[in-house]
Formats: structure tokens, C-alpha cells, sequence
């Protein structure tokens, strides 16, 4: 199933030459245009396109504002607007807190407001005389004025306003789509794997298991000895709902196994160092709490986890749980970058060959070591890792790879 998906879900653009990238976009912008970011982002771009005396005037406004800067008068001018903010930021809280407070404080209270009411008129007046006396900053001003009216007249504000509370709205949906995966691959994990490592022991599953020094896992199932002592990890769970994120969760992952099972020279003991584990290596036991009680993982928990030695990455025992989809040959970041170009360029035409190679190399440029596809292949070198990879259709179903 796993050489299956890489066969008829191959869209790698690190396989493309520049008429394959041509492809590989429309895909991609074919599935972008119905996401409402996306489309925020075009109307914003759109808007820049119809008003094209924008970018000079933010050129026009970088370049005062560097020759503003350079100025000692603007030197003094940002000090004495920071300090002015400080002070009204001063008397708006004394203000409110001579409101509520009681009698005997209201003396102290107004001394300090009347002090930062007068510093906030020294201020506003040195910056007044300053602003009349540097032609730097009348210069800044006028285009800051201009700028301001322009973008005004084109609803830009309004439109990127907008986006912004797409962007937010976006990422708190997000992440509560990825808890959501996760609880599914949880089940699946319970379901499919519980069940063929029992063995007739106390076989367990952990969920959000986290070893410290950033080692965690999505799933962990152990065996939990009788009588007492650390657990024995029989399998652990990387699950990603795009399947295009693979490669960056199996990548941290080998890194955590090399610290867990103590593999020499394959990890930094000074980065490691935590207050749990202050020589840098996994040298003590910890308790994992579980539905039916905590579990105890220490040296020797992930003995059965070894570096194969051809492949020469953790394979046997970490399972991979995903979706099945599209294999892009980026990550779901790169992804959104590209996205991102796409919509917001104001330049971005694909139809022009120059624009289009200078594009592909961008991309190109966004791939990492190893993608998803990369990941896949590794366990597609056999029939019995190609079921450590679990399909899961949606929130129901999942079927073992092989």
C-alpha cells in the first residue's frame, strides 16, 4: 500500500523540470483558490495591482525614513517618543487607579499623576520643536501623509485588516484540527496496536508523552513489568495530518530516539541538559501519567529501538500515522510559503517563462534533506515496516500500509 500511495500520489517538485513545475502550480493554486486566506491575500494584492502609485510612495517613505534615522535629531526624536508613550501610558494607569483607590492614598496618587501629566507636556513639546527644526522629519511626515491618504482611498487597511483576522482565525482552527487527528490516531493506535503487542502482558498506551530535553511522542505503547521497575517501549506513534509534514516529525524523532536509547556521538549532551537531567543524557527514570495510572520510563525503556544499520535511521517499532494525500515534495510550511508568494506578489505571473523559473528555483529552494516521499520509501523497502504506516480516511478509518 505504501509503494502504491508513492506511485500514484507523487506530485515531487524536486522532480520537476520547469514545464513539471508549470503543472505542479496549477494543482496546487486549483486547491489555494477555494481557501478564503488565500483569496484575502489576492484581494489585498489585487487592490496594490489597481493602485499602482503605492509602491513608489513606500519606497519614497523607506528612503526618508533611513534619512530621518541618520539625523541626530531623529535619534533624539525616537527617545522622546518612547519616552513620551511610557508617560502616557503612566498617567492613563494612575488616572484609573486614583479612581478606585481610597482616601488616604488619593494625595500620592494624584502628586504622581499631576508629575507624569507635566513630564507628558515637556515631552510633547520637545518633540513639536524638534519636528519644526529638522526638515528630515517635515520630509517624513509629508510622505507618511501621503501614503497614509492613498492607502486610505484603496481600502487597503480595511482589506488587510480582514486578512488579519483570517490568519488568526486559521491558526486557532488549526490547531484544534491537529488535536482532533491526534485523538483519532490515538484510537487507531489502540485499536491496531494494542491488541497484536499485548502478548497476554500489561500492555498500555500512553498519549502526549513528553521525556523532557523536547523528546515526545504522540503514542507510546509499553509493557508494564509486575513487579514494578521502568516499562518497556513496544512501539511509539508520530502522527501528521498531512502527510506532507512526514519528514519533519520522523526527523525529530530519530533524534529523540538516539538521546533515549543513549546512542553516543548521535546527539549533544549539552543541548539536552535539563533540570530533570542536568548531565544532558536520559540517565534516570521519569513517571508518565496514563488513564490507568503512571507509568515509569527510564534507562533501558527503549532498549528495543536500534539505527538500522543500511538504512541507517530508527525504523522498526516507530509507526507513522497519516492521511493519505498529494505528496508535493515540500513541507506543509514551505507550502503556505509558496501559497503566500502566489497570493500576495504583485509581480506573480506564471504565464511569464522568465517569472516562472525564478519561481521554480524559489521552491526548489524550500525543500528539505528529506520530505515526505523520502520517509515513505524507507518504509516501503519491505512488506512488514510498510504496515508501520497507517492510512487514516478522515476521522473514521484507517488502513496498514505494506
Amino acid at each position: 500500500m505504501v509503494q502504491r500511495l508513492i506511485r500514484d500520489q507523487s506530485r515531487d517538485l524536486r522532480a520537476a523540470g520547469v514545464g513539471g513545475f508549470q503543472a505542479w502550480l496549477d494543482q496546487l493554486l486549483g486547491r489555494w483558490e477555494r481557501d478564503p486566506v488565500f483569496r484575502q491575500r489576492a484581494a489585498v494584492r489585487n487592490l496594490r495591482r489597481a493602485h499602482p502609485g503605492l509602491r513608489p510612495l513606500e519606497r519614497a517613505y523607506r528612503a526618508a525614513e533611513a534619512a530621518d534615522a541618520a539625523t541626530p535629531t531623529g535619534s533624539r526624536l525616537r527617545e522622546v517618543g518612547r519616552a513620551a508613550d511610557n508617560a502616557q501610558k503612566a498617567v492613563a494607569g494612575l488616572a484609573a487607579a486614583l479612581a478606585v483607590a481610597a482616601g488616604d492614598n488619593h494625595p500620592r496618587l494624584a502628586a504622581k499623576l499631576d508629575h507624569y501629566r507635566q513630564r507628558l507636556r515637556e515631552l510633547n513639546e520637545e518633540r513639536a520643536d524638534l519636528e519644526r527644526g529638522s526638515p528630515e522629519r517635515r520630509a517624513l511626515d509629508e510622505v507618511d501623509t501621503a501614503l497614509r491618504q492613498t492607502r486610505a482611498a484603496a481600502g487597503l487597511d480595511r482589506e488587510e485588516a480582514r486578512l488579519a483576522e483570517l490568519l488568526a482565525a486559521g491558526g486557532r482552527r488549526a490547531g484544534r484540527t491537529g488535536d482532533v487527528f491526534e485523538d483519532v490516531a490515538a484510537t487507531v493506535v489502540g485499536r491496531e496496536l494494542l491488541p497484536e503487542l499485548a502478548g497476554g502482558g500489561d500492555v498500555r498506551l500512553l498519549r502526549r508523552v513528553r521525556l523532557g530535553a523536547g523528546a515526545e511522542f504522540d503514542a507510546l505503547v509499553v509493557q508494564v513489568p509486575g513487579a514494578g521497575g521502568a516499562a518497556e517501549v513496544l512501539a511509539a506513534a508520530e502522527a501528521k495530518r498531512d502527510i506532507n509534514g512526514l519528514a519533519h516529525g520522523f526527523v525529530r524523532r530519530q533524534a529523540d530516539l538516539a538521546w533515549l536509547t543513549g546512542e553516543a556521538g548521535r546527539y549533544d549532551p549539552a543541548a539536552c541538559r535539563t533540570r530533570a537531567f542536568p548531565a544532558g543524557h536520559f540517565d534516570r527514570a521519569v513517571e508518565i501519567p496514563g488513564e490507568s495510572g503512571a507509568v515509569r520510563l527510564g534507562p533501558g525503556s527503549f532498549a528495543r529501538f536500534r539505527r538500522d544499520a543500511r538504512a541507517g535511521y530508527y525504523l522498526d517499532g516507530l509507526y507513522l500515522l497519516t492521511r493519505p494525500g498529494p505528496l508535493w515534495g515540500l513541507s506543509p510550511p514551505a507550502l503556505a510559503r509558496v501559497a503566500a508568494w502566489a497570493a500576495s506578489d504583485e509581480d506573480f505571473d506564471p504565464a511569464d517563462s522568465d517569472y516562472l523559473a525564478t519561481l521554480h528555483r524559489r521552491c526548489l529552494g524550500l525543500a528539505g534533506p528529506m520530505e515526505a516521499a523520502d520517509v515513505l520509501r524507507l518504509y516501503a523497502t519491505d512488506e512488514a515496516r510498510g504496515r508501520q504506516v497507517l492510512l487514516v480516511s478522515e476521522t473514521r478509518s484507517d488502513n496498514r500500509g505494506g
